[in-house]
């Protein structure tokens, strides 16, 4: 099998998987647009019922539980659909591929289809069916950043599908051995789904049609996520030019634009964006602090998991040890500042 035909057919797994819960999703909107059954469900005996009714969502009569799950439980219902989705199914395919690619592009893809389901969610449209004019707001800044990261994501691979997994996963994949093959399904698919669905929870209050009217706290909502798509844009982009130089002429350590204040600057820029998210859904429902846990989640594992691992791979190179440990020294770890003597954390 030619590369060119292996990414064409990775690049059709990767819009075939979306499918069917998109399906799933578009057949409950159409026939669960009643009021919800009145009939009061416990929730394991929801969760029973939902997995044992989940293929009637195909049919042209979903069972009631399923409406019931959507219209009252709708963040029940995203997290239900990513387990059998992304967790298990997912997971059938990094067993099957060898590779645990797939969940690099849907970082990218994963929010922007549960931004639609809660865009189009009875919740969103309100009595006179109109939306709430965040929710326009939030589902354009999606698509915008979903786009940025996802030019970013394939110009990384070389306009490739599949062509190589995350080097994180990759040392795992070594280090496990033959345990890979469980342990994956945790230090991937779990986690990642406490990232992704996470850092989504804000989405359901933002596009709520009973959401507070636009404020103070939309602005600088607004304002944080537009900085952190444009700082993630060009961090990326000065380390893509970086990366394309010759070798002979590449200076050991990227020090110059955002890296010169930062050494992580891509990251910052992310973590801006999904604070602006989370702004968003508090600016509609103050009174919604779970809604936080995405952040919360995921950003400590970033600053402190994920920058350690990256920085420890820097160090691994000899050449580039005694030029990366100065530049630790004198730039801070994440917040962009001054350069300066002293180390930043």
């Amino acid at each position: 099998m030619t590369t060119r035909f292996r990414s064409f057919c990775n690049f059709l797994l990767m819009i075939g998987v979306c499918i069917p819960p998109a399906l799933f999703v578009f057949n409950l909107r159409k026939h669960c647009h009643s009021s919800a059954p009145t009939e009061d469900f416990s929730t394991m005996d929801l969760l029973r019922r939902w997995f044992e009714s989940a293929p009637s969502g195909f049919t042209a009569a979903p069972a009631p539980i399923l409406c019931e799950t959507y219209r009252s439980y709708p963040n029940l219902c995203v997290n239900l659909l990513y387990f059998v989705v992304v967790d298990v199914g997912f997971y059938v395919i990094y067993l099957c591929q060898g590779s645990t690619w797939l969940i690099d592009p849907h970082w990218q893809l994963i929010p922007v289809c549960i931004a639609f389901f809660f865009f189009t969610h009875p919740d969103a449209s309100g009595v006179a069916a109109t939306r709430h004019p965040r929710s326009w707001l939030l589902l354009g800044g999606i698509l915008t950043w979903a786009a940025r990261l996802m030019h970013n994501y394939l110009r990384r691979e070389e306009w490739q599908f599949g062509g190589r997994e995350d080097w994180r996963y990759a040392d795992m994949r070594q280090a496990h051995g033959h345990w890979w093959k469980i342990s994956q399904f945790g230090a991937v698919c779990l986690a990642q789904h406490g990232m992704l669905v996470g850092l989504t929870l804000p989405l359901a209050p933002a596009m709520s049609a009973a959401g507070a009217a636009l404020n103070a706290i939309d602005a600088v909502a607004c304002t944080l996520c537009a900085a952190g798509i444009a700082i993630a844009y060009v961090a990326d982009k000065q380390l893509h030019t970086y990366m394309q130089l010759d070798t002979s002429k590449k200076p050991l350590v990227l020090d110059t634009g955002l890296w010169r204040y930062s050494r992580h600057p891509n990251h910052f820029g992310e973590q801006c964006w999904w604070i602006g998210v989370l702004l968003f859904g508090l600016s509609a429902h103050s009174h919604s602090p779970y809604i936080a846990f995405g952040v919360l989640f995921n950003h400590p594992l970033d600053t402190f998991v994920t920058l350690r691992l990256i920085e420890d791979r820097m160090l691994r190179r000899p050449e580039r040890v005694r030029a990366f440990r100065a530049y630790q020294e004198r730039t801070s770890l994440l917040v962009p500042w001054f350069p300066s003597g002293s180390k930043k954390n």
